[in-house]
C-alpha cells in the first residue's frame, strides 16, 4: 500500500511540475511578443527592451516606456532598441530617435465604447506617436524628411520621461 501512495505522489510531482514548466514557458514566450506595459503585439521594427523602476520588460516602443516612466514616476532606462530598417537590437546610447512622425508603432482598431455602446474617440494613447530607433544618423533624417517628426538623442528621450 505505501508502494502505491510513493507511486502516485510522484506522478502527481511530476505533473505538478511539468505544469509549472509549461505555464513559465509560456509566459517567457508571450513576454517577448507582447508589451509588457499595454499588452499590445510588439512591432519587431519598434521593439525595446526596457527597465521602468528596476523592472525589466519587452515593450512594443521607446515612447510606451517613457510613458510608462512618467505615470510611474519611476528612473527609466533603455537597454536595448531595435534599428528601425535593419530590425536588429542596437544599443541604445549610440541610436537616434525619431518621434512625433506620421508612421504608428502599435497597430489597434483606436475604438473605443461608451456607456451606451456609441464610438467615441480615443483622446489619448500611450504608445502614439511612435518612437524609431536608429542606428545612424542619415538614416534617421532620411525617415524624418519622408514621414516628419523629430530627432531626439537618448538623453532627449530620457528627459521626456521625467516630465511632470
Amino acid at each position: 500500500m505505501a508502494k502505491k501512495a510513493s507511486i502516485y505522489s510522484a506522478i502527481a510531482v511530476i505533473v505538478v511540475a511539468g505544469l509549472f514548466a509549461g505555464g513559465y514557458l509560456l509566459m517567457n514566450h508571450r513576454s517577448q511578443t507582447e508589451c509588457g506595459f499595454c499588452q499590445r503585439h510588439i512591432n519587431p521594427k519598434a521593439h525595446v527592451v526596457a527597465e521602468v523602476g528596476g523592472k525589466r520588460r519587452n515593450v512594443c516602443c521607446a515612447h510606451c516606456a517613457v510613458t510608462e516612466a512618467r505615470q510611474e514616476k519611476k528612473p527609466l532606462r533603455l537597454i536595448e532598441v531595435t534599428d528601425y530598417l535593419t530590425g536588429k537590437m542596437v544599443s541604445p546610447e549610440g541610436a537616434w530617435f525619431v518621434e512625433d512622425s506620421r508612421v504608428i508603432a502599435c497597430q489597434h482598431d483606436m475604438s473605443k465604447m461608451d456607456e451606451s455602446k456609441h464610438a467615441e474617440q480615443l483622446a489619448f494613447d500611450r504608445c502614439s506617436p511612435g518612437t524609431f530607433a536608429f542606428s545612424d544618423r542619415k538614416a534617421a533624417e532620411a525617415f524624418l524628411a519622408q514621414n516628419g517628426g523629430v530627432l531626439r538623442s537618448l538623453p532627449e528621450v530620457l528627459a521626456e520621461a521625467q516630465l511632470q
